[in-house]
């Protein structure tokens, strides 16, 4: 294990690095934070996150890098990030371990798939949209499809947004904030064209909503929260 530690240590600038690699192929960030600080603040977290894991290798505990998830969690949703932006951070530190061939033994690698667990939320509504999300992407993709919303080959690229649209609904639920989706939505319609769906932005909100309402999930606090961000929509000046 000492050996790990130090390996990982050693190499935190290298890490931090090729975690974030690829995350600004979205170009989520830069019109979210522009390009300089989104640059700046990625590289800064991307080094704490190995820190972080050092410290929870070096205590032989997974709850280090579980508690440093769910603090990040609750700042980070409220500034423009949801849960799955996120996870993708720690996906990127995971792969960045495999890469530098520290998988073996596999405690660095575990504890970062443990952060990532512990984004998810574990009760109330957010837990029941995150158990029901599977079957709400795909009825929502039908209903695209229905609507003639949906072009060929676009159903992979579809069904992520529509899993980055329930991450950010699930912390607002999670977080008992259902506000912050709203700000998302008015925010995100502008962001919209820089995705290059097949579909607008308020068809995609109306397909999520028609997908709750047939799967009739046990809260109807989801489904009311998208319908409170499509009537925001509507209220927009155009």
């Amino acid at each position: 294990m000492q050996s790990l530690i130090r390996q990982v240590e050693t190499r935190t600038q290298r890490l931090a690095e090729l975690s974030v690699q690829d995350i600004y192929d979205d170009p989520f960030w830069f019109a979210r934070y522009g390009e300089e600080r989104a640059r700046r603040f990625g590289a800064e977290d991307a080094v704490f996150h190995v820190r972080y894991l050092v410290q929870a290798l070096e205590a032989r505990d997974a709850g280090v890098m579980e508690r440093y998830a769910r603090w990040l969690q609750g700042l980070l949703v409220a500034r423009g990030m949801c849960s799955r932006h996120l996870a993708r951070h720690f996906h990127g530190l995971h792969d960045a371990l495999v890469r530098e061939g520290l998988g073996e033994p596999p405690e660095a690698v575990k504890y970062v798939r443990a952060a990532e667990t512990a984004l998810e939320w574990p009760e109330g509504p957010a837990r029941q949209l995150r158990e029901a999300a599977p079957k709400l992407v795909a009825h929502a993709v039908r209903e695209l499809a229905n609507r003639g919303a949906l072009t060929p080959g676009q159903e992979t690229r579809l069904s992520e947004e529509l899993n980055l649209q329930l991450s950010y609904l699930m912390d607002a639920l999670g977080t008992k904030r259902p506000g912050l989706f709203v700000e998302h939505v008015r925010w995100y319609s502008d962001f919209w064209p820089q995705r290059k769906q097949s579909c607008e932005y308020p068809v995609l909100l109306e397909a999520l909503e028609a997908a709750m309402a047939q799967e009739a999930l046990p809260s109807d606090l989801p489904r009311v929260t998208v319908a409170t961000g499509l009537t925001a929509l509507q209220k927009e000046p155009s």
